[in-house]
Parts: C-alpha cells; sequence; structure tokens
C-alpha cells in the first residue's frame, strides 16, 4: 500500500477474498475492487506509512489460519495548503489459506479504533460511523 503497487497489493490475495476498509470510510469488496479503488481514495495522501505489531496467528488446518495485527497508519495530507498528519489506529482481522505454496490473504476486516490529526482527520471522522 505504501509504495503504491496496486497489481503487488492485489498478488497478496486470493481472488474471492474479502476486503473490508469501511470502518475507516472505505469500501468493501473483493481485491480486483480494492485495486481499482485505491488511486483515487489515496490521492488525498501525499505519503502513508503503516507500521505493523502485535502479529497473532492460529492455525486451524495445515494450509489455513486466522490472525490479527495492530496498524498505526500515519499519513501525509494538505488542507487549505498547510500540511498535515493523519493517524489511523485500527486491527485488523484477517484469514490466511496457503496455494501453492504462499500464504494468502482470503479475508482482511479493518477494524478501526481511532482517527486523529487536524481538519483532514475531522472531515473523515464525519464519514466513518
Amino acid at each position: 500500500v505504501d509504495d503504491r503497487d496496486w497489481g503487488r497489493w492485489e498478488t497478496l490475495f486470493t481472488p474471492d477474498a474479502v476486503v473490508d476498509y469501511t470502518s475507516a470510510g472505505g469500501i468493501m469488496g473483493n481485491p480486483a475492487e480494492l485495486a481499482a479503488w485505491f488511486p483515487e481514495a489515496f490521492a488525498a495522501f501525499e505519503w502513508c506509512m503503516h507500521s505493523m505489531s502485535t502479529h497473532e496467528i492460529r492455525f486451524s488446518g495445515e494450509d489455513e489460519a486466522t490472525g490479527r495485527v495492530h496498524v498505526l497508519n500515519r499519513n501525509g495530507v494538505r488542507v487549505d495548503g498547510e500540511a498535515e498528519i493523519l493517524d489511523i489506529g485500527a486491527v485488523y482481522q484477517d484469514r490466511y489459506v496457503r496455494q501453492d505454496g504462499r500464504w494468502l490473504f482470503a479475508e482482511r476486516i479493518e477494524h478501526t479504533r481511532y482517527i486523529d490529526g487536524g481538519k483532514f482527520a475531522e472531515m473523515l471522522k464525519g464519514t466513518v460511523g
């Protein structure tokens, strides 16, 4: 995501995976739908950095697992000509499958915990429920 290489991002998922970013004001769909949506959605960000921590994976079979990871998503935005930092804290809830020797996401659901920053954050908070 931080490299904005949406084709590469899409290859991390099974084609029929469910990706849900609605808790942060995004969309829900399959990887192809999200990869098509990302360029316009990320146009507002001059840069972004996703920091992941507290990885937890539980295997439910030889080729299946579930997991969660804590996310700090820091973004650079410009509002009325002024630079701002937008922070989003979230937990990703994931389901993984192994196909052809590769672990892929079969599902990723974002559970947004907070949105913080200046005017852009306030505007974004008004779009999420």
